[in-house]
């Protein structure tokens, strides 16, 4: 590794920072060039304040639960750490740190049932031992459950602030391990463009490539196959880019595979905590389980062992830069010149990504609005935390025009893209409405019927073929005839694919989450608050897949994080990059 030699100064700061405290560590010895926090059995985290759901955590003096070599070996490639040099740079210097997060159910909380989420561990570790960490040390967790690479490149602007300085990156499980053609398919590109996107941010953050790795097969409901196959994921062919564009990684299974052979504590696999229908065991069965086993289903590490060892393992890859700054170091004039140098070419054939913003769900969608004769901006939530914004007509004859770019850039096989149309359908009081291309770009004119049979109101999405156009308009038009008697149209978003051939976007459940929390957020970002379910007084039954609940401040430690976040990132274009 290519730790630095610390001061005896730094050194001395540094052991303070890191709060050593306890005994029955395993690690009182640093490896060489590797600063660690002291390793304890701490067990799980201790709540302070109660069985409340949005209580606080008291990290006290943080003690790892994992050892050194443990964390060590789970920086599978340290990649170059210019970028997070700079971001460390900035913070000794006065700065905040932004830490954004982007990837599929594991790194939005699924699974931290009664413990925080790996996002949350790696800021209550960092908010623990970087000075000034509470007030200056966020994380903005715009994971979105459900979804794969190729949503996120489409709607990182929706996802992930331009003021970020460090973007975790985690879709080793999600995204399809092995599609073909192979590497240059419609998997791959779209995580090609998502690096390379985050990459160009504003402040040139640095990207880390976190692997996740499930134990588990699959298995029919009710079932547990224990697997232990280790090269399941995409964790071999998403680390091809980390190689090309020097993206440092870490590796569950790089730290934890052996620890799981052995099934110790916390990184025992001979079963899950969870028992049938996602449901907690209970309370005397769970207590045997709670905090020795690594996983809470067959999908998702649990929030005090797995999730825990996640944060851990990111943490502690940024305390290792830290210890560097800490100890006076600074970028060199070509360091610089590295972190702001254009990216090279794709790995894959014409693979850039788009310049344009390409997602408007939620109040984004107001950017997009060019005419909205008989249509206005209403907010249809019945309570204040479940708001249901979108453009509605109940009028014939209303039309709203959107304008969006279609150009992609790489190279095509089809003259197209793909444009979705978000709409809400229901069983009363709904219309029709006419979709079509009027200026700029050409698609097939569509009518569509916002009535189903099913007793209920949800979002569908319905995908255009649209030739590509540096400004594309396109009208919805409520029409005079109607299946229910009533007129009511309602658009909730609009989502671009720059990729003729890539699949369409069916998770309409992720499409109204990212509606909601768009909505709710000061920066117009789907981001989660930290997640806990309350087991209740008896601490059993708890739905393992809840959505991430929302904490009022949720992306910020005070008024400074929301001046600086509202100042820079209200709807990030890539026109600006």
């Amino acid at each position: 590794m290519d730790g630095p030699r610390l001061l005896p100064r730094t050194a001395l700061l540094l052991a303070l920072g890191l709060l050593l405290t306890g005994s029955g560590g395993h690690d009182r010895q640093w490896a060489p060039g590797f600063v660690a926090a002291q390793a304890a059995d701490a067990g799980p985290a201790t709540p302070a304040g109660g069985t409340c759901k949005a209580h606080k955590y008291d990290t006290g003096p943080y003690r790892m639960l994992t050892d050194a070599h443990t964390r060590q070996m789970g920086q599978s490639y340290l990649g170059d750490r210019s970028r997070l040099l700079a971001a460390l740079q900035r913070y000794r210097d006065g700065a905040n740190l932004t830490i954004g997060v982007v990837g599929g159910s594991i790194s939005a909380g699924q699974g931290a049932s009664d413990a925080p989420s790996y996002p949350y561990w790696t800021r209550i570790i960092l908010q623990a031992l970087l000075p000034g960490g509470k007030e200056r040390v966020n994380v903005v967790n715009g994971a979105m459950s459900g979804t794969t690479s190729q949503y996120m490149s489409t709607c990182v602007n929706l996802h992930v602030p331009a003021t970020v300085d460090i973007v975790i990156v985690e879709y080793a499980i999600n995204d399809e391990e092995m599609p073909m053609p192979h590497m240059n398919n419609k998997v791959r590109r779209p995580y090609e463009r998502l690096i390379r996107k985050l990459l160009n941010y504003p402040r040139r953050p640095a990207v880390i490539l976190l692997h996740a790795y499930r134990w588990f097969g699959d298995a029919p409901p009710g079932e547990v196959r224990p697997s232990g196959q280790f090269w399941t994921s995409s964790e071999r062919q998403h680390g091809e880019f980390g190689l090309y564009y020097g993206l440092p990684q870490l590796s569950v299974k790089s730290c934890c595979y052996h620890h799981m052979l052995k099934g110790v504590a916390p990184y025992n696999v001979s079963r899950v905590r969870h028992g049938p229908n996602f449901m907690l065991h209970e309370p005397a069965i769970d207590a045997t389980l709670r905090g020795s086993v690594f996983y809470y289903d067959t999908h998702h590490p649990d929030g005090n062992t797995g999730h825990r060892v996640m944060g851990e393992l990111a943490a502690q890859f940024v305390m290792d830069a830290w210890a560097q700054v800490a100890s006076g170091h600074s970028l060199s004039e070509e360091d610089v010149r590295r972190v702001n140098a254009p990216l090279s070419q794709p790995l894959l054939p014409h693979n850039m990504e788009s310049n344009s913003t390409l997602c408007f769900i939620g109040r984004a969608l107001v950017t997009t609005a060019v005419r909205t004769s008989g249509f206005k901006w209403v907010n249809e939530g019945k309570t204040p935390d479940m708001p249901k914004w979108g453009f509605v007509s109940t009028k014939p004859g209303s039309e709203l025009r959107i304008s969006v770019s279609t150009r992609t850039r790489h190279e095509a096989k089809k003259d197209s893209a793909i444009v979705e149309l978000g709409y809400l359908r229901s069983y009363d009081n709904v219309g029709r409405f006419k979709v079509k291309c009027v200026e700029g770009c050409a698609c097939e004119d569509t009518t569509l019927d916002g009535l189903h049979d099913q007793k209920n109101s949800q979002t569908f999405l319905h995908s255009l073929n649209v030739s590509q156009a540096d400004r594309c308009v396109i009208s919805i038009t409520v029409l005079p005839d109607s299946s229910t008697g009533k007129h009511k149209v309602k658009i909730t978003g609009v989502m671009v694919s720059e990729d003729p051939e890539a699949e369409r976007f069916q998770n309409v459940a992720a499409w109204e989450v990212v509606a909601r929390d768009t909505s709710l957020n000061p920066l117009g970002v789907a981001a989660s608050g930290e997640r806990r379910d309350d087991p209740g007084a008896e601490g059993a039954e708890v739905i393992a897949g809840r959505r991430v609940l929302r904490e009022a401040g949720a992306l910020g430690a005070g008024a400074r994080w929301f001046k600086e976040l509202q100042g820079e990132a209200e709807l990030y274009s890539f026109l600006h990059a």
